[in-house]
């Protein structure tokens, strides 16, 4: 309704001048000037500015809604190349079936579906894509200052577009004299509900909860969207773009829907602590036998080990992880230490999750997952918000364990001096 009043650069300029407003008495994000307009451009301007000239375009409401939802490809894509995340074999397999969606699509264009629509769509999706990755790697912020603040990155990127295509400023005052009250309504409700609500209740759910309870819900937006332009305009599908729609979702939903997380704290329960194995709060008593583990890891990669300059925690070990700072778990085999791990408080709110580490043999039967689980119940016992973590980017399972958990990258950094020339990734989570 929005773009029955307003050409699309209009209709984006509107949308984030609104949605700007509370910019004069919200604080700026602890973000610099060039961090703030390249996630602005991507994921708001390129974004919404791409997708209502495809709209525009021909491209029907329903389908365009489906269509930008393909960014979850892409940003599989541009974080194994950009983070190098490696994708895992579920995450694949959802880029194939969204793909073979895609190629039933192309094969309608023709009538309602142009082939500049469909690939402003697409544009739209992998500039949602790129802002991902772009926003992925900020830390922590808060989100409704940080929606705000990006909304004066559009208007002008989409002003100086109107001043081309439509005439400049004059003409947007004249459209918005002109518009009737659909289109002025559906700009304050584009602005104020779909971007600074909408955005700031997502990203705190984001870190709130683990992205894999939170991401599924991203597939009722297609399903609202083919609905409301079913109800509302009239939209038809024809049988070939239902199917390709219908792939694509299902290609979406392997991606995002944690089908593997029943089964994996079930597994946890029952197979990693399994009755040959216990797992208990360690002790001092315990350093020894984790550093004995540890050097197992250390040989199995062909790692220097030296133990004072390596794990000098474990040898100051009440220092770190004793109540209230931090604590301990091992799981053990009779009594040989073959998995560990450790959580110590950095302030208030958040804690760093240290040295977890197992024998080759039990990695892959849930044994980590209920190690880290652990430490989760810990933080949330003590009320911390945010668990943090390092890890050796040679060390590939245990990341894969680490996303499946919930955890996002975040940052990297190289270990100055070390022997081993270890250079890790960050990751973290909401507890």
């Amino acid at each position: 309704m929005g773009l029955d009043s307003f050409s699309p650069p209009q209709l984006t300029a509107l949308r984030f001048l609104i949605a700007a407003v509370p910019a004069l008495f919200l604080p700026r994000p602890p973000l610099s000037w060039s961090t703030l307009v390249a996630i602005g451009s991507t994921l708001f301007a390129g974004q919404f500015l791409l997708q209502f000239f495809a709209i525009a375009r021909g491209v029907p409401p329903g389908l365009a809604s489906l269509l930008v939802q393909t960014q979850a490809l892409f940003t599989i894509l541009f974080a194994a190349i950009a983070l190098r995340e490696r994708p895992t074999a579920r995450g694949l397999s959802g880029v194939a079936v969204a793909f073979a969606g895609l190629v039933l699509i192309i094969l309608t264009v023709g009538g309602d579906l142009t082939v500049a629509g469909f690939c402003l769509a697409m544009g739209s999706a992998i500039s949602w894509g790129v802002g991902n990755i772009l926003l992925k790697r900020i830390g922590n912020v808060d989100m409704l200052s940080l929606m705000v603040w990006l909304s004066l990155v559009p208007p002008l990127p989409s002003l100086a577009l109107s001043l081309i295509l439509d005439g400049g400023p004059a003409d947007l005052a004249r459209a918005v004299s002109n518009a009737a009250w659909p289109g002025i309504a559906a700009a304050f409700y584009l602005g104020l509900v779909a971007t600074v609500l909408a955005y700031a209740i997502w990203g705190r759910l984001l870190r709130q909860y683990a992205a894999a309870t939170v991401a599924p819900f991203a597939l009722l937006v297609p399903f609202v969207g083919a609905c409301s332009s079913s109800l509302v305009f009239g939209e038809r599908f024809s049988a070939l773009r239902l199917a390709g729609m219908a792939l694509v979702l299902l290609g979406i939903a392997v991606i995002v829907i944690p089908w593997d997380r029943a089964r994996n704290r079930r597994d946890a329960r029952s197979r990693g602590i399994d009755s040959s194995l216990t797992m208990s709060p360690a002790t001092r008593a315990d350093a020894p036998g984790v550093i004995d583990l540890i050097g197992r890891v250390y040989a199995e990669y062909g790692f220097i080990y030296d133990p004072r300059v390596e794990v000098p925690d474990l040898l100051r070990f009440e220092q770190h992880y004793e109540a209230p700072r931090g604590a301990f778990f091992v799981v053990r085999e009779g009594h040989l230490v073959v998995g560990s791990v450790g959580v110590e408080r950095l302030d208030g709110d958040t804690a760093e999750l240290h040295r977890l580490y197992l024998d080759a043999r039990l990695r892959g039967r849930g044994t980590g997952r209920a190690l880290v689980e652990a430490t989760l119940d810990w933080c949330r016992a003590g009320k911390i918000t945010r668990l943090i973590l390092w890890s050796d980017t040679r060390f590939e399972q245990a990341h894969r364990l680490y996303t499946r958990m919930g955890f996002r990258q975040a940052g990297e950094r190289v270990l100055p001096d070390d022997l081993n020339q270890t250079r890790e990734y960050g990751f973290e989570r909401p507890v």
